[in-house]
C-alpha cells in the first residue's frame, strides 16, 4: 500500500495544468468555441470556451485530441503542443463530390415559378429549413464540462436528432413563405428552432423562465434560414450566457 501511494503521488507530481487556445487555421485571430479537447491517455477532457481557450491537467507523456464537427480530428503529444505554444489551429474538413449528370423528362414548369393556383392550405410555399447534412458520426460533439471522453462524445446528438423528427412541421414551414407575411415566416422559423422541449433540454429552464428565455432569443431571419442543428445549439447556449449575465446583474 505504501508503494502504491508513492506511485500515485509521483504521478500527481508529474501532472501540470496547461492553458491553450483553439483557433481557425485560415484565420488565427478567430477563436473556435466548443471544441472537444480530450486527453486520450486517461479519457478525461474539456471543451474550449467562447474565446477558444481550454485548461486541463496533463503529463509529459499524454496525447491530446482536438475534435469538432466540420473540422479534421487531430491528435498531438504534449511536447508538440508546447512547440505550438499551446495554440492549435484547426483545419476545416472539405469534401469534394465528383460531378454527376442528371437526365430526365422535359421540364414543364420554370424553376422557382409560383404555383398557378393558390392552395387552400395556409402552410404552402416555404423553402425547407436547411438540415445539417452531416454524417451521424460527425454530430457526436461534447458538452461544455469536464469529464470522461465517453461522456463528452455524443452528448448533443440526441438533441440534434430531435429536429430531424419534426418532419411534418418542417413541411409546413417550407410551404408558408409564399403566402404569409414576413413576421409569420420569422415566427414559424423561430418556433421550429427554439422549440420549448428542445430549449428546456439544452438550458434546464422551466415554466416562466423558459418562456422568457425563448422570447429573449432574437436571431436574424437569415441565420434561421441557413443554420444547421449544430449552429442553433451553439447559438442557444450563447443566448443563455447573455441572458444569465443580464439576470444576475439585475439581481
Amino acid at each position: 500500500m505504501a508503494l502504491l501511494g508513492l506511485l500515485v503521488t509521483a504521478q500527481g507530481q508529474n501532472q501540470r495544468q496547461i492553458k491553450g487556445r483553439v483557433v481557425l487555421a485560415t484565420d488565427t485571430l478567430r477563436p473556435l468555441p466548443y471544441v472537444q479537447v480530450i486527453n486520450r491517455s486517461n479519457g478525461n477532457g474539456t471543451v474550449s470556451d467562447l474565446d477558444g481557450y481550454y485548461v486541463m491537467p496533463v503529463t509529459e507523456d499524454d496525447k491530446i485530441e482536438f475534435r469538432m464537427i466540420g473540422y479534421h480530428d487531430t491528435l498531438l503529444t504534449v511536447s508538440q503542443l508546447r512547440q505550438l505554444n499551446y495554440q492549435f489551429a484547426m483545419k476545416e474538413r472539405v469534401v469534394t463530390l465528383r460531378p454527376v449528370t442528371i437526365r430526365g423528362q422535359k421540364q414543364v414548369y420554370k424553376p422557382f415559378a409560383p404555383p398557378e393556383r393558390k392552395s387552400d392550405d395556409p402552410y404552402v410555399g416555404y423553402r425547407s429549413v436547411k438540415p445539417s447534412g452531416l454524417d451521424p458520426v460527425d454530430q457526436k460533439i461534447g458538452l461544455a464540462t469536464t469529464g470522461s471522453g465517453a461522456a463528452l462524445e455524443g452528448a448533443i446528438t440526441e438533441f440534434a436528432n430531435l429536429f430531424s423528427k419534426k418532419a411534418k412541421q418542417r413541411k409546413k414551414i417550407s410551404a408558408l413563405k409564399e403566402r404569409a407575411r414576413e413576421e409569420e415566416y420569422y415566427k414559424a422559423l423561430h418556433d421550429f428552432w427554439f422549440d420549448e422541449e428542445i430549449v428546456a433540454e439544452l438550458t434546464g429552464y422551466k415554466g416562466r423562465d423558459l418562456q422568457d428565455f425563448i422570447a429573449f432569443c432574437n436571431p436574424t431571419l437569415k441565420f434561421m434560414e441557413e443554420a444547421t442543428e449544430y449552429q442553433v445549439i451553439l447559438r442557444i447556449w450563447h443566448y443563455q450566457e447573455q441572458y444569465e449575465k443580464m439576470y444576475y446583474r439585475d439581481m
